[in-house]
């Protein structure tokens, strides 16, 4: 396959076919060459390009780990006979398990992060709806407050008024008006005084 039809297989562009194949080498995958040094590419190697676009658009993971993930699990490199590239099962079945482990660890990371992600929104919620309250609580503080303060004011006009009005409610009583006026006599009459 050219690398056209391998970017129509995994619906990319040619130029992020050749940027994945490019990482893939560098990480020990090696995909076949032509006589005139083009990249051909084999179904395998569309089904690994494809694993390794996965990774990088669910789990975010950037091209270069993402490549070194997968060449680990599909590790291919050129045999001392010529044949071309050549699987090698010891190599693959070994790092299988590794990597599939990996993926699945990956995975779970990236599932508890959008459930923290999600965690963390309903608690900017229940904070906003708190935040809300309180200040809603505020304005009414402040409300109360300043009609308390209005009630409680005298105005200057009421003194007196009011003065006379407590006067009258309560009438002195004759014992201490009469006690008041012998204590008046006594600091006026006595000698060394005054």
């Amino acid at each position: 396959m050219k690398t056209a039809d391998v970017a129509s297989f995994l619906g990319v562009k040619a130029v992020t076919v050749r940027k994945y194949a490019l990482a893939l080498e560098k990480a020990g995958y090696l995909v076949e060459r032509s006589d005139s040094n083009n990249r051909t590419y084999s179904e395998k190697d569309a089904m690994v390009m494809r694993e390794l676009a996965t990774l990088c658009k669910d789990i975010g993971l950037s091209v270069e780990k993402a490549a070194m993930a997968v060449a680990a699990k599909h590790m291919r490199f050129l045999s001392d006979t010529g044949d071309g590239n050549m699987p090698v099962l010891g190599d693959e079945n070994r790092y299988d398990e590794r990597y599939d482990q990996a993926i699945e660890l990956l995975k779970q990371m990236a599932e508890h992060s959008q459930q923290q992600a999600g965690d963390m929104a309903s608690i900017r919620a229940e904070m906003q709806l708190q935040s809300e309250s309180i200040e809603a609580l505020q304005r009414e503080l402040a409300e109360t407050k300043r009609l308390l303060a209005a009630s409680s004011e005298r105005k200057w006009w009421n003194f007196f008024r009011r003065r006379e009005e407590s006067h009258d409610l309560a009438e002195p009583d004759p014992e201490v008006q009469w006690n008041r006026k012998q204590q008046r006599e006594r600091d006026i009459y006595t000698p060394g005084r005054g």
